[in-house]
């Protein structure tokens, strides 16, 4: 299993993705910013975007494969690439929630949502696209700010990621986004290019 983890760089990227998530959310904390929308207002809080490096770093370990030599062989690696990917976005929902009583930050939570949410989207869309599907968490969260939210300010229920912490179709959403993503793990790691 330590072979695997340096064959996908986990010990080098993902600690790396999860301090710089974690220094973004400390530094970003409840700050909303105007951002230039297509339709209505967008006051985006800047967390949002927080995610970004989990994902963009799941996305690098889960690249940094030898495919021949993974199907070939009798370990099962989608069960590790799936313990992997649950661990790292836990660990980022539990920072998150670990940061709301820390410091008042109350969308410290919702970051850690949005994480699972993206990371989600990126998964299923991997299955499509491959390596390039980190791109697509990231058009989401320009579709959002772009698309997002109505004249008053409100953002559509479509969106997830600037729901307020407690919103309960957005952490459903979340959830069933990265169940799906995590369903999709088996069938990628099985396949040779």
């Amino acid at each position: 299993m330590l072979w695997w983890l340096k064959a996908r760089r986990a010990l080098i990227v993902l600690p790396v993705a999860l301090a710089v998530y974690l220094l973004y959310v400390l530094a970003s904390r409840d700050t909303f910013v105007a951002l230039p929308s297509l339709v209505g207002g967008s006051n985006v809080v800047l967390s949002s975007f927080a995610p970004v490096p989990v994902v963009a770093g799941l996305a690098v370990v889960l690249s940094a494969r030898l495919p021949a030599a993974e199907v070939s062989g009798t370990r099962r690696v989608a069960r590790w690439d799936t313990a992997l990917v649950t661990a790292v976005v836990l660990t980022a929902v539990v920072l998150g929630l670990l940061l709301v009583p820390l410091t008042g930050a109350t969308q410290a939570a919702a970051a850690g949502r949005n994480t699972a949410f993206l990371t989600g989207l990126f998964l299923c869309a991997r299955t499509v696209t491959g390596p390039r599907g980190v791109l697509v968490p990231v058009a989401w969260l320009m579709a959002v700010v772009l698309l997002g939210f109505r004249a008053s300010g409100d953002p559509y229920p479509w969106t997830v990621v600037p729901e307020p912490p407690g919103a309960p179709h957005a952490a459903l959403g979340a959830a069933v986004l990265f169940l799906a993503g995590i369903a999709t793990l088996p069938r990628m790691s099985r396949k040779l290019s």
